[in-house]
């Protein structure tokens, strides 16, 4: 009898390095929703301190109503207005590895993996939006001059908040998220390896 577990491993081994190529293929089209999401968020939010997000491919440029004293030869003291730079898929390769783990159980029909991945896909475009939401406040507080971090300081948020829930974003939710959906969309599959029945008890 096949070892279910040796299928799920050979299979993840195969299908995760395929995932997370067609994933970086279309970068440009996965973060459109995560755009459009982010700009009506900070926006909305902050519409004296935002101007709106641009996108090239997949990064994403949001301008801001900063404006910032640039120093060049002959033209001293001009002002610009600040734009700051995320790269949503930092907070997206938990998709890639969502899928290629969805692909990899067995006995699971392709409607369902579709549906997983797509369940997997929203929740996913949620956790860039909200990367790219506190990146931005912490580039703007930390890294962007002294204009942007006064205009930060005025909007009433601790700095070590913004810090702390930044450390988050990047560091915990993108990982730890996707892997959790998976285990709650597979719990029938997960109880066969460890040899329970749906209602927890051994079989």
């Amino acid at each position: 009898m096949r070892s279910p577990i040796r299928h799920l491993f050979v299979s993840a081994v195969l299908f995760l390095p395929l995932c997370f190529f067609i994933w970086f293929l279309l970068s440009s089209v996965l973060v459109l929703p995560v755009h459009g999401l982010s700009e009506w968020i900070l926006t909305t939010w902050q519409p004296d301190l935002f101007k709106g997000i641009v996108q090239n491919q997949y990064v994403l440029n949001i301008e801001t109503l900063v404006f910032i004293e640039q120093n060049y030869t002959g033209q001293e003291h001009q002002l610009a207005v600040l734009q700051v730079t995320v790269n949503p898929m930092i907070y997206g390769y938990g998709l890639a590895v969502f899928a290629g783990l969805t692909l990899s159980v067995p006995n699971l029909n392709w409607q369902k993996r579709v549906i997983h991945i797509g369940i997997a896909y929203l929740v996913v475009v949620f956790i860039q939006s909200f990367g790219v939401f506190w990146e931005t406040l912490k580039q703007l507080l930390f890294s962007s001059g002294p204009e942007a971090q006064q205009a930060v300081l005025e909007l009433g948020i601790n700095a070590n908040i913004i810090a702390g829930l930044y450390q988050i974003t990047y560091l915990i939710l993108p990982a730890v998220v996707p892997v959790a959906l998976w285990v709650g969309l597979n719990k029938e599959f997960l109880n066969t390896l460890i040899g329970l029945n749906n209602s927890g008890q051994k079989l």
